[in-house]
């Protein structure tokens, strides 16, 4: 869609044309002049010197004369992204070796609004009749990482979260949908920290979960294991897995920035 075409009450034209402004260098093309932005964004010459400026103020580019060059300031712009994403690389690779070692499936999962969402996830063995891959969620209250997760909140932002017009979803006759009901059992999880799900996404999908902590003692992630009711029980995760999963949840939190 062309992006005059966009409600403009939603979409500021300013933001994408300075986003244009910096797609514009590249190895080739290292320097910028005034003329030249205004030509390939389409923008007056007046506009073109705005946007430079501001980079310039912003220290994002750097003025010679009449060129504008990219700073190094502009690489801080991905490195939240990308710390973020090696970090979940290494929670992988984690979470690879302990499904190969204990034959269940393991999960890592961030909370995303009202749902948990995998950043890691071993595919190889199913607990769900839906392939559940890195980047799918499932309702926070209706899943083990996901209580974890909504128990370190806040009382004031897991009201925000949680009292809204909308109900809670009800996957199984087993899914908690009563807020009250939800915030003690999320007080038990709190206290007790860890917390598992039987039956309340998906009839025959059980799970537990451990919280992952950052180095100043936040909660970032869950992680979890998951099996089905034909292969374990509920008591056989906290019996077995528990532990296992709160080693390695400890060792994941030491690398956590």
């Amino acid at each position: 869609m062309d992006i005059s075409e966009k409600n403009t009450n939603d979409f500021s034209l300013t933001l994408v044309r300075g986003i244009k402004v910096l797609e514009i260098f590249s190895p080739e093309k290292k320097v910028v002049t005034t003329r030249e932005v205004a030509e390939l964004v389409g923008i007056s010459r007046a506009a073109a010197r705005r946007l430079l400026l501001t980079f310039t103020a912003l220290g994002y580019l750097e003025q010679t004369n009449s060129s504008f060059g990219l700073t190094g300031k502009i690489a801080s712009i991905g490195q939240g992204l990308l710390a973020r994403q090696d970090k979940w690389t290494q929670a992988t690779a984690m979470v690879l070796e302990l499904s190969n070692r204990m034959n269940e499936s393991f999960a890592i999962s961030i909370l995303e609004g009202k749902r948990a969402k995998y950043v890691a996830r071993d595919q190889k063995l199913r607990i769900s009749s839906r392939l559940l891959r890195a980047g799918d969620s499932l309702p926070a209250h209706c899943s083990a990482p996901g209580k974890v997760l909504l128990a370190a909140l806040t009382l004031d932002e897991l009201n925000n979260l949680l009292e809204t017009d909308q109900p809670l979803e009800q996957c199984t006759e087993q899914s908690i949908t009563d807020i009250a009901e939800l915030k003690e059992c999320l007080r038990k999880v709190r206290l007790q920290s860890w917390g598992t799900a039987e039956d309340e996404f998906e009839l025959g999908m059980i799970a537990i979960a451990v919280p992952v902590f950052d180095q100043q003692g936040r909660v970032v992630a869950a992680m979890s294991v998951g099996s089905t009711k034909q292969r374990r029980t509920v008591d056989e995760l906290r019996e077995e897995f528990l532990p296992v999963l709160q080693d390695a949840a400890e060792k994941l939190s030491s690398q956590m920035t």
